[in-house]
């Protein structure tokens, strides 16, 4: 067991964003943002998403932050807390020295950047905090939005893993990208 993952409270800020861990407070934005279809599409999130979810999800991610194996996060306005999205790590391995991030942004923050700016923000807080090496992506190849975020925060494009992950009963291929410790510009 790796222990728990250790985020700072107060969350961390780059003046645009704002990233720290999920609280109940959320769940109304949360699950608001996650009845656009295209959050459920392309992510695990239910395609029926309601409180009793939204609470699941940060009881998940609580006890997976205990256990050292995942960090969910929100992506907040740093003025007035709205909720943008979400970034995280949905998966560590600290024998291997990797871990996945997964992200979603509100349909209204969408087109700004920001999925990029957050996968960035992580990515650097996990070089710095965590020891891993290695950051994966994977996303779905149709997911063009997903794919342009890896690329525009400076992941490699490594190729399509066929048949790679489940969801929602269907297996899926995975375009697949990573970041590497010293790469992150």
């Amino acid at each position: 067991m790796a222990g728990e993952i250790e985020f700072p409270v107060e969350g961390i800020s780059d003046g645009e964003i704002a990233i720290r861990i999920h609280a109940s407070s959320d769940i109304p934005a949360i699950v608001a943002a996650c009845q656009d279809p295209e959050i459920p599409r392309w992510t695990r999130v239910p395609d029926h998403y309601e409180e009793t979810e939204a609470r699941g999800w940060l009881e998940q991610e609580s006890l997976g932050r205990s256990l050292g194996e995942l960090l969910g996060l929100v992506v907040v306005d740093p003025v007035d807390g709205r909720l943008l999205g979400s970034v995280g790590i949905v998966h560590l391995d600290p024998q291997e020295g990797r871990c996945e991030l997964g992200y979603w942004v509100a349909r209204e923050a969408r087109g700004r950047g920001l999925a990029t700016r957050a996968v960035r923000m992580l990515s650097a807080w996990i070089f710095d905090n965590l020891s891993a090496d290695r950051i994966e992506i994977h996303a779905e190849p149709d997911n063009t939005a997903s794919r342009r975020v890896a690329e525009r925060a400076g992941f490699t494009f490594e190729g399509v893993l066929r048949s790679y992950f489940v969801n929602k009963g269907v297996r899926r291929d995975a375009a697949t990208y990573s970041l590497l410790r010293g790469e992150l510009r």
